[in-house]
């Protein structure tokens, strides 16, 4: 076992390579390599991790919405007294899945904004930006602090000022922005 000095920040979990999303900048669901870990497989794993100390762990993909345990997952951290976040392109997240959310423990939900409707829709499909403000408004509906995710490329970068605007909108404290990398 290895015991640090510091508490760790965060650990991050890829729980899934699949996606409901084709984005134009990510290589995740194309990547078949490996099975996805079971819900006791993951629980094991979490509970190694816990012995790092950490203040939270991110559960993140792919998109991890679409395994059907997320929530008992999230749950199963929040009993451990540590923060759980999740990573979501925010589509398949509903009024009912924002509730499950809450009900689990969820403590922050990032959902990815590139930018404007058309900017967005152009990177990550076409109706996704509205399936996306609906998830904000649904985890503001149940009080779930929400972080806006950027992945920063050619076709954003020039506006990452209507991302802030956007937070401001929302009363996001929380704005990520990823430079663009192949290995993303």
């Amino acid at each position: 076992m290895i015991k640090y000095r510091r508490k760790l920040r965060e650990i991050i979990l890829s729980l899934t390579n699949r996606c409901n999303l084709r984005c134009a900048m990510c290589q995740i669901p194309e990547n078949k390599n490996g099975q996805e870990l079971t819900t006791d497989e993951v629980k094991a794993l979490i509970k190694d991790a816990l012995t790092l100390t950490p203040h939270s762990i991110v559960f993140s993909g792919g998109e991890p919405l679409l395994r059907k345990d997320i929530f008992e997952l999230i749950s199963f951290v929040s009993q451990h007294n540590v923060r759980s976040c999740l990573t979501s392109n925010g589509t398949l997240l509903d009024e009912e899945t924002a509730n499950k959310l809450a009900e689990a423990g969820v403590n922050v939900v990032n959902i990815s904004i590139e930018g404007p409707e058309d900017i967005h829709d152009g990177l990550r499909g076409k109706g996704n930006y509205q399936k996306a403000m609906e998830a904000l408004k649904n985890l503001s509906r149940y009080k779930i602090e929400t972080t806006l995710a950027t992945l920063v490329c050619r076709q954003n970068y020039a506006f990452l000022p209507y991302v802030m605007a956007l937070a401001h909108q929302w009363k996001i404290l929380t704005v990520k922005f990823q430079p663009f990398s192949e290995i993303f």
